[in-house]
């Protein structure tokens, strides 16, 4: 079962689509795509990285050389979520507003834009058509405007660009609309609430990308729905939103500037809290609040969401190791993690994690 029959029958309330499988009238660029290229993100490769390229495993052929998921002098192998730091009095603070409002009490949630609903509520229907879905898209710019951007973005890029609405809803197919509606309704949840403190907003977006990069990346080595983990990847910190937004409130309230790693550090204590609120609030499925709950606990052998734990444990490693959360190092290839997901001696992963940084970047500047 699908993770978009959870989220349409969540969102939308029609329990029987819980009981469909994925199968599609439209066909996503990305279902055709998914044996080419290393990321399955679209047609058109990126030209190569300067990083040196395993050749029979995951490991170099020479320990000498520059890998940043092998940096010199490190052997971590344990994963860490925290940050280290003693936060002065006045985080203190924010800390235990953040922690009071652990049981929702006046506390807005971002809402879920109508657009959006409307537009999966629509793509419930096998045989919908495309024309009355790029119709609903239109009625608000700003989601016209993320539509045209991702059609154009290297994770579904063809060889001309597309400047027209129902050319990009033809593209992306349903499956990614319904991807995309998703990813445009965080957006609107990370940047509905304006604030000064542009680094803060660049470290949730920017994270929130990075994420869903990289577990649609680890996708194709564990049987995982590519779409399926773009968006965990996506939803799996949106607690994060909750603690920007208060964040914002405390520093207009006291004329104040909270700095980057206090405010990795007040996410860190509370984030998976308000991620279970936000889940709630937008009615996701089970399955995923589970996730966006508890994805830094190493998982149980027997737990049913083992996979997907363990790739966001990596996701989250990767992430702090090129700067997109609280900065750690390790030696990736000797993780838990990585080994229990099997892709110590997958060379395609090497390959994956030598063009990794590139990719980020350009996905995350195209849907910025």
């Amino acid at each position: 079962m699908g993770l978009w029959d959870w989220i349409l029958g969540a969102i939308i309330g029609d329990e029987g689509s819980r009981g469909r499988d994925r199968a599609d009238s439209s066909v996503s660029v990305l279902d055709d795509a998914t044996d080419d290229g290393l990321f399955e993100f679209g047609a058109d490769p990126l030209p190569p990285t300067t990083l040196p390229l395993p050749t029979n495993s995951a490991e170099t052929a020479d320990e000498g050389d520059a890998c940043w998921w092998k940096p010199p002098g490190v052997d971590r192998t344990d994963y860490t979520s925290g940050v280290d730091m003693d936060p002065p009095a006045e985080i203190r603070v924010v800390e235990e507003l953040l922690v009071s409002h652990f049981d929702g009490h006046d506390l807005a949630m971002p809402p879920f834009p109508q657009v959006a609903e409307r537009v999966l509520k629509q793509l419930r229907d096998r045989k919908c058509n495309m024309t009355q879905v790029a119709n609903l898209i239109a009625e608000d710019q700003v989601t016209t405007a993320s539509v045209l951007r991702m059609a154009n973005s290297p994770l579904y890029r063809g060889l001309d660009k597309i400047t027209s609405l129902q050319q990009s809803v033809t593209r992306l197919g349903a499956n990614a609309v319904r991807t995309l509606m998703m990813h445009h309704s965080l957006k609107a949840a990370v940047f509905g609430k304006k604030s000064s403190n542009e680094s803060l907003i660049d470290l949730v977006w920017g994270g929130s990308l990075a994420s869903a990069t990289v577990m649609r990346t680890l996708a194709k080595f564990t049987g995982i729905d590519a779409e399926d983990a773009f968006l965990i990847g996506l939803m799996h910190d949106i607690g994060n939103v909750i603690v920007l937004r208060t964040v914002t409130e405390e520093e207009r309230r006291f004329r104040m500037t909270i700095d980057v790693r206090s405010f990795e550090y007040l996410c860190h204590v509370s984030h998976q809290e308000f991620g279970e609120l936000v889940a709630d609030a937008w009615k996701l499925p089970e399955r995923v609040k589970a996730l966006i709950c508890d994805h830094h606990t190493y998982p149980a052998i027997d737990d049913p969401l083992r996979t997907e734990r363990l790739m966001l444990i990596v996701t989250d490693m990767i992430n702090q190791m090129l700067g997109y959360g609280p900065e750690a190092q390790y030696d990736l290839l000797g993780t838990r993690a990585v080994e229990d997901l099997g892709l110590l001696n997958s060379p395609l992963f090497g390959r994956c994690l030598a063009e990794l940084p590139l990719k980020i970047e350009e996905i995350t500047k195209s849907l910025a």
